[in-house]
C-alpha cells in the first residue's frame, strides 16, 4: 500500500515538473497531431500587446483550407508559461473575405500579455451542429519589426508622382487614384496631417492579395479625403523593361525591397498603418483588412 502510494506521488511530482518545465504536453503539437482541423496561423508579427490575428483553417485529410462565412470558429488562446488546459482568452472569430475565388481567413482580436509559447485552438462548428477541432503553438516575441501602435512613424522619401505618365512610372495598380501619389510619408509627416500609407504591389504581390487591399482602401478612402491623405508605396524597386514595371532583383533572384519597406521594417506585403496629427501610429493592419476595420481606424485620426 505504502509502494503504491509512494509511486503515485512520485508521478505526479514528475507530471507537475514536466508541466512546470514547458516540456512534452500530449495535447499540444507535435505530441498530438490527431486533430481534424488544421489551424494556419497566417499573421507574422505576433507581439507583446495587443494583436490582430488572422487564421486560416485546414481540412486535416486534404490540408485544403474549408474557412467559409457560414462555419463559425471560436478561438481559444492559452498561455503556456501560466497554464497549459485553460484559455486566457476565448473569443469568435471575424470571417474575413480574401481574393474573389478563394477562401477566407478568421479574425481576432488578443491581448497577448506574456512573450514565449502560446496554444491556439480553434474550433470550428459545421452546418449539422458538430465541431472540428484543431491545435497549434505559435511565439510570441517581445516586439515586433514595425513600429508599435503609438510610436512614431519613421520619415520616409517615397516616390511621387503628378501625371498619369508619373504614376506609370511607380505603381504597378492598373487603375491608379492620383491622390495616392501627391505626397510622400515625409511630406505628410511635416504637414503634420493625418495619413494613411498602404504598402502594396498589384502585379507582383506573393499573396495575392495586394490588389484587392489597394482597392478598398481607394473605395473607403473616397469619403475621408477632405480629412487625411493617402499614400500609396511599392514595396519593391522596380524597372521599366519592354513598356512595363518590372521588380528589380537580387543576385539571389528576389524581389529588393525599397528603403522605406526596410524603414518601417515589413515583413511581409501588403501593410497598412494609420498614423495620426502628431505623426504616430494609430493603428496597422498586415495582409487584408475590412472597411469596417478601416473606417473606425480612419475616424479615429480624422476628427
Amino acid at each position: 500500500m505504502h509502494r503504491t502510494r509512494l509511486l503515485c506521488a512520485l508521478a505526479l511530482i514528475a507530471a507537475s515538473l514536466v508541466s512546470a518545465c514547458g516540456t512534452a504536453d500530449p495535447g499540444w503539437p507535435p505530441q498530438q497531431t490527431r486533430f481534424a482541423l488544421l489551424p494556419a496561423l497566417v499573421s507574422a508579427e505576433v507581439t507583446l500587446g495587443q494583436n490582430r490575428l488572422l487564421f486560416n483553417i485546414l481540412d486535416a485529410n486534404t490540408n485544403q483550407s474549408i474557412a467559409a462565412p457560414d462555419r463559425p470558429v471560436e478561438v481559444r488562446l492559452f498561455d503556456f508559461s501560466t497554464d497549459r488546459t485553460r484559455p486566457a482568452m476565448t473569443a469568435q472569430a471575424a470571417y474575413m473575405a480574401t481574393v474573389e475565388g478563394r477562401p477566407g481567413l478568421y479574425r481576432v482580436i488578443a491581448e497577448l500579455t506574456r512573450a514565449g509559447e502560446w496554444g491556439v485552438e480553434l474550433s470550428a462548428t459545421e452546418a449539422d451542429g458538430s465541431k472540428r477541432i484543431g491545435r497549434m503553438v505559435f511565439p510570441v516575441r517581445e516586439a515586433g519589426s514595425t513600429p508599435a501602435i503609438g510610436a512614431a512613424a519613421p520619415l520616409s522619401d517615397t516616390p511621387t508622382a503628378g501625371t498619369d505618365d508619373e504614376i506609370a512610372q511607380i505603381s504597378t495598380d492598373d487603375d491608379p487614384d492620383p491622390d495616392f501619389y501627391r505626397e510622400s510619408i515625409s511630406e505628410a509627416l511635416a504637414a503634420e496631417e493625418p495619413f494613411a500609407v498602404v504598402f502594396a504591389t498589384p502585379a507582383f504581390c506573393s499573396s495575392a492579395t495586394c490588389a484587392p487591399t489597394l482597392d478598398l482602401v481607394k473605395s473607403v478612402a473616397a469619403q475621408y479625403k477632405n480629412r487625411m491623405s493617402f499614400i500609396h508605396v511599392e514595396p519593391y524597386e522596380l524597372e521599366e523593361v519592354d513598356g512595363e514595371l518590372r521588380p528589380v532583383l537580387s543576385e539571389q533572384n528576389s524581389p529588393i525591397p525599397v528603403k522605406a519597406v526596410n524603414t518601417w521594417g515589413l515583413p511581409t506585403e501588403p501593410y497598412i498603418f494609420v498614423v495620426d496629427r502628431d505623426g504616430n501610429v494609430s493603428a496597422k493592419f498586415e495582409g487584408i483588412a475590412s472597411a469596417d476595420e478601416l473606417r473606425a481606424a480612419f475616424e479615429q485620426v480624422s476628427r
